[in-house]
């Protein structure tokens, strides 16, 4: 008989190491590219891309200030850090599984029976009590293992956000400079069209011209004094952004934030370091997330399975009873008791069936998740690298654009003023001038807001140390 229950307990243990699930072979991992750029691309490199603070590249110290400030203070980033504190909670209450329940219980009765006259009763107790479920099939295990890969998923997605509120503060910041880079633009533009329309009431004055070269001279100045107004609420809009991200007030950050500064775009393009496609995506915290959420999800389907299985249990009781308190600890007084049990649900309905059909469909869920996740950061990715392309060779070709429009007006004015055109070829000179130098400022933006971009698609910004 003895030998029978040891045969079956084996057969229990056996079982129990196939209870925990594998994920299915759904997963796209093996169906990553080799890699995502031609050996001849003057734009990037098949280096370890940046993980931490690339945003100190670019070597802006009010760009470094307002990144540390947001890591600091972002209430968003706040929230997420509890979320973690509260996994781990989840997952240390899991955990206690693994240990024994053990109670201390204490009773005095003091009372005087009724039907013996004169006789008052000491009575007490005092002792022990020991709970344990033996985890032979893994319940408890899986269990644990679950909200412990949940815990490491909340992890990821506090980087993924990490990674999200640095780009966000950086797009912001460049948005700034560029709309007053722009906005300086306007304001040298209408200093030069103020002269031109100083020259035109002159040679007006003078009877040289009529009075329709002043009133299209006066025209386009107002037309460009008109677009102040936007371009200025456009500072405040991003310098409020800002400040809503780094969790301050926005008037906190105008003296740091008004000042224009240059963004210092270089001739050559800054080549930045991507990698290969599966070192990208170990690298990004949203893919490792999605990847824990699978492990967690087979961990539970795993505990469903446990759950059909019988549970082990090992109960004890030690203690002292007494109708007299005085001789409580006495010897004759002690009890004990050690009792293991089985139990061992046979009809639930469809109570266990119906939980494990769930756990596998939130298991092939997360899967599913995670294959989109992986498609979307190699799109990410890719598409970040071809923007930042285009956008470095479109600066380059609007800065040869706006020479070329410099030359026209200089050569324009000059013709000009000897008589030999009329006004509106001025004209043409002088608006197309501030189109092409509003143009050089804006894809200059465009190109580091590009390459913010891709820094972020790469996944950097977190510390994964």
């Amino acid at each position: 008989m003895q030998n029978k229950l040891i045969l079956i307990l084996l057969v229990f243990l056996s079982t129990s190491f196939s209870l925990y699930a594998k994920p299915s072979t759904g997963r796209i991992d093996s169906n990553i590219p080799k890699n995502w750029i031609l050996k001849s691309d003057t734009f990037f490199l098949e280096q370890q891309p940046i993980e931490q603070k690339w945003w100190q590249s670019f070597d802006d110290p009010v760009l470094n200030s307002i990144e540390e400030l947001a890591i600091a203070n972002n209430y968003d980033l706040v929230a997420a850090s509890y979320r973690i504190a509260q996994a781990k909670a989840n997952m240390r209450i899991a955990e206690a599984g693994f240990y024994p329940q053990i109670s201390l219980g204490a009773a005095y009765d003091y009372n005087k029976n009724i039907s013996a006259i004169g006789m008052i009763a000491h009575t007490g107790s005092l002792g022990l009590d020991f709970q344990w479920e033996i985890d032979i099939i893994g319940s408890v295990r899986n269990k644990a293992n679950a909200q412990k890969k949940v815990y490491e998923a909340t992890q990821e997605e506090y980087n993924a956000m990490m990674t999200i509120l640095v780009a966000q503060v950086a797009n912001a910041y460049f948005s700034l400079r560029t709309t007053q880079l722009r906005l300086n633009v306007v304001k040298r533009n209408l200093a030069s069209q103020k002269e031109t329309m100083d020259i035109t009431e002159a040679r007006f004055n003078s009877g040289l011209v009529s009075a329709l070269d002043v009133s299209q001279a006066k025209s386009i100045y107002y037309s460009t004094a008109a677009s102040k107004p936007k371009l200025e609420s456009l500072v405040s809009k991003y310098i409020n952004t800002i400040g809503v991200l780094v969790g301050k007030l926005p008037w906190d950050l105008e003296s740091d934030l008004a000042l224009v500064k240059d963004i210092p775009l270089k001739e050559n393009p800054i080549l930045v370091p991507v990698g290969i496609p599966s070192e990208v995506i170990r690298q990004r915290p949203d893919v490792r997330s999605a990847e824990k959420q699978i492990d967690a999800q087979a961990a539970q389907l795993g505990a469903t399975r446990a759950d059909w299985w019988p549970k082990f249990y090992l109960t004890a009781k030690f203690g002292y009873a007494s109708t007299d308190f005085q001789q409580l600890f006495m010897n004759n007084n002690m009890y004990w008791q050690v009792a293991p049990a089985i139990q061992w649900t046979i009809f639930s309905g469809t109570q266990f069936s119906g939980s494990t059909q769930a756990a596998k469909a939130n298991l092939e869920i997360s899967i599913n998740n995670y294959n989109n996740t992986i498609l979307s950061a190699l799109q990410d990715v890719d598409d970040a690298m071809k923007t930042y392309r285009y956008s470095v060779n479109e600066s380059e070709m609007r800065r040869k654009a706006f020479k070329e429009a410099l030359t026209t007006f200089s050569l324009a004015m000059d013709l000009y003023k000897r008589g030999l055109i009329n006004f509106q070829n001025v004209l043409d000179a002088q608006r197309s001038l501030l189109q092409y130098e509003d143009a050089v400022v804006s894809v200059e933006g465009n190109t580091y807001s590009a390459l913010v971009n891709l820094f972020k698609a790469l996944g950097g910004g977190w510390n994964n140390k």
